[in-house]
């Protein structure tokens, strides 16, 4: 019986060691090196070069173009920065699968509202005659 506890408590072990890796990985990021260009070519290149899968509406990148990306960054750096500039944003969905969304525009702050009140000359009092 101690055994077999011993032998859970390695396995457990081992998966939380594969599982740290896995995340120290996915932070310490990718090597990237993609020009600007239109964007539904680059984000072709980006999910080979992350290895993992975008969806997003045809419509939503047509005409535009990314300001591409080249170093070494986590993937959730590596999108944005390959996003900037065309008011999308990726949203994670499921494992290594991302959803293309506008980013929501926050409503227009109007400016503080200052009431002022127009000075107004005093009257000349006259007595009644």
């Amino acid at each position: 019986m101690a055994f077999q506890r011993a032998r859970y408590t390695v396995w457990g072990l081992l998966l939380a060691a594969a599982l740290s890796l896995r995340v120290a990985g996915a932070e310490a990021g990718r090597s990237y090196a993609i020009t600007a260009g239109p964007l539904s070519q680059k984000l072709a290149l980006f999910a080979a070069a992350a290895g993992i899968s975008i969806i997003y509406e045809p419509e939503s990148v047509r005409n535009k173009c990314s300001p591409g990306l080249e170093g070494n960054f986590p993937l959730v750096e590596a999108f944005a920065r390959l996003l900037r500039g065309t008011g999308l944003e990726s949203v994670a969905k499921a494992e290594q699968g991302y959803l293309l969304r506008g980013i929501a525009q926050a409503p227009a702050r109007a400016a503080p509202y200052r009431h002022e009140t127009p000075a107004i000359a005093p009257a000349e009092i006259r007595p009644p005659e």
